[in-house]
């Protein structure tokens, strides 16, 4: 027997806007248990402009709005924060870019389209359309599968040892979260973008508790992130986590590219003429006994799919591996480039990315004249 349960967020309001806190409180009646991977968060988007005199309207399509066609409505939850029994068990910053990460994995630009699961999530190349919506009020509903710990649970979460839980976000601006295609118009038609969420509620499926399940450990997979900046051809990014962890990703952007309306912030940018990269753990050469030279391309992209291979849609079951975006040579080029790696777990080890450019490399694309954020995610596990 299943039953469906849901949650309006804490501080309910009318209209959730850019720099919002939404927060969730979630407790099963005694005697239920959550289904794992079951949680959901749905709503009502509505996006506006406003033009250069000051005037905002409700966007109508033709303006070439869109979201990041792999982040979708993700995009607009910029940080993410869980605790279980008062105890904080993960903390996302920059969750957007990770999903976008994941979803390049999980599937292609058409897996994005023709997938109902994506679709709800208002991904795809065509989601400008979608973001008009066909509700004057409310704008276009959405419900979306939320990359979070509690989301990615080996087993099913029992009442007797989850009482409370609480999900926490915090809404991002639209600059970050949305983009205008086809490059600044002259003169510029729109000075801002903004938005709008209603009917936020966050919903799961129950069962019958498994009082099995009460004494037994139960693992989840969490995301530690951190940014770096790199300013130079000689590069030494340093990570530390202190839960266990099987697997680094980085992506890129460089910061010319940030608080613009007519770039895309969620791109996972390309990185030209990596010469050598190292991966050290504890200043050995492990957990790739080799270091990667030219032609280095082939290579690093197959690490880094390798590296998102243990978590999102992997544990949910829902991922179609024969084909993705990180594994194209186009797409690698064109928005989906990471530099990762997959190895055994480790605690408290201290890792290394040693992250080489070429001499040769453009004025244009030197890191010293345009600096490039590494954001990196560091996939963990927790037991409780």
């Amino acid at each position: 027997m299943t039953f469906y349960n849901a949650a309006q967020p804490i501080n309910i309001l009318n209209t959730y806007t850019p720099y919002s806190v939404v927060e969730f409180l979630v407790k099963m009646p005694t005697g239920r248990m959550m289904k794992k991977g079951s949680l959901r968060v749905s709503g009502y988007l509505k996006v506006e402009k406003t033009n250069p005199l000051g005037v905002t309207t409700q966007i109508d399509g033709t303006e070439g709005i869109f979201f990041n066609q792999f982040t979708g409505i993700h995009s607009l939850f910029l940080n993410t924060n869980t605790t279980i029994n008062n105890r904080t068990v993960e903390s996302l910053q920059h969750y957007p870019r990770y999903v976008a990460m994941q979803s390049q994995h999980d599937g292609t630009p058409e897996t994005m389209i023709t997938s109902s699961a994506h679709a709800s999530e208002l991904k795809g190349c065509l989601n400008n359309r979608l973001l008009v919506g066909n509700d004057a009020t409310k704008g276009i509903s959405f419900s979306f599968k939320p990359h979070i710990c509690i989301n990615k649970t080996a087993s099913d979460l029992p009442q007797s040892k989850f009482q409370e839980i609480k999900v926490m976000w915090q809404l991002g601006s639209a600059v970050d979260a949305l983009y205008i295609a086809g490059g600044l118009p002259n003169p510029a038609t729109i000075s801002a973008l903004s938005y709008e969420l209603t009917d936020l509620q966050l919903s799961w499926m129950e069962a019958p508790e498994d009082k099995s399940l009460v004494s037994q450990p139960t693992a989840m997979n969490s995301v530690f992130n951190m940014v770096q900046t790199i300013t130079g051809l000689n590069n030494n990014i340093q990570i530390n986590s202190a839960t266990a962890f099987d697997s680094l990703s980085m992506s890129f952007l460089h910061q010319s590219s940030k608080n613009n309306l007519y770039k895309d912030a969620l791109l996972c940018e390309y990185v030209c003429d990596i010469s050598r990269v190292e991966f050290l753990v504890n200043g050995q050469d492990a957990p790739l006994t080799y270091a990667i030279l030219p032609p280095c391309y082939q290579d690093i992209a197959l690490n880094y799919n390798n590296s998102l291979s243990t978590s999102g849609s992997v544990i949910w079951k829902t991922t179609v591996a024969e084909k993705n975006s990180i594994m194209n040579r186009f797409l690698s080029e064109n928005g989906c480039f990471g530099v990762g790696v997959l190895f055994k777990t480790a605690i408290n080890e201290k890792l290394q990315v040693a992250l080489t450019l070429s001499d040769n490399i453009s004025d244009a694309n030197n890191p010293s004249a345009n600096p490039i954020d590494c954001f990196i995610y560091i996939n963990g596990y927790l037991t409780l």
